[in-house]
């Protein structure tokens, strides 16, 4: 199944896609004006080198979802795949995240799969550290120190010590993990009241 659109950029009222269809289009005024005559729908600019479409929206009178539902329709395509409810509701700095994390999770991964082969610690150990400390410290904006992973992690560092680093890795990237679900419940709950 071809994919309709790609979410490039999103702020509230604002919206700019990727829609590969755009290229065999010719009326790309004529969408345009389409678009624009929705309620809610503020403006509407087609770059069909690129093939983007930059959609100003009132999110008083047209959801996002709302939006990429008649998008979709238009283009003639279904949903992108059935994750799509729920991460069309999660903010984009949540999937920057939870994209951040999995990345780490799969070198954490790669990392304890190593050990089996060699207990020596080599570069990519200590890129595995790092990476989590990024990971880590990268998410939320408030208060960091009092982030639950951020916690978890000094508090393993203490209690596992330094010779166990890829364990604190382990155990704070799993709270971490849960932390980004929660927030992402969270951003789900709000948007749906």
């Amino acid at each position: 199944m071809e994919i309709p659109y790609y979410i490039l950029h999103d702020i509230p009222g604002r919206i700019r896609l990727r829609i590969p269809t755009l290229s065999n289009r010719k009326k790309h005024e004529e969408i345009e004006r389409f678009f624009a005559e929705m309620k809610g729908i503020i403006s509407v600019k087609i770059e069909p080198i690129i093939q983007t479409m930059v959609v100003t929206y009132q999110k008083v009178d047209i959801t996002k979802q709302r939006l990429l539902r008649n998008l979709s329709l238009f283009f003639h395509h279904e949903k992108l795949d059935p994750l799509d409810p729920i991460m069309l509701n999660i903010k984009p700095q949540i999937r920057k995240e939870l994209l951040r994390s999995f990345i780490t999770g799969a070198l954490i991964l790669i990392a304890y799969a190593k050990r089996f082969y060699t207990s020596r610690v080599d570069a990519f150990d200590y890129i595995v550290v790092i990476t989590t400390a990024h990971t880590v410290l990268s998410h939320g904006n408030e208060q960091r120190f009092r982030h639950p992973d951020i916690l978890t992690g000094i508090i393993s560092l203490f209690s596992l010590g330094t010779s166990n680093l890829l364990h604190v890795c382990m155990v704070t990237w799993a709270v971490n993990v849960l932390e980004i679900l929660h927030d992402i419940k969270r951003t789900t709950h709000r948007s749906a009241i």
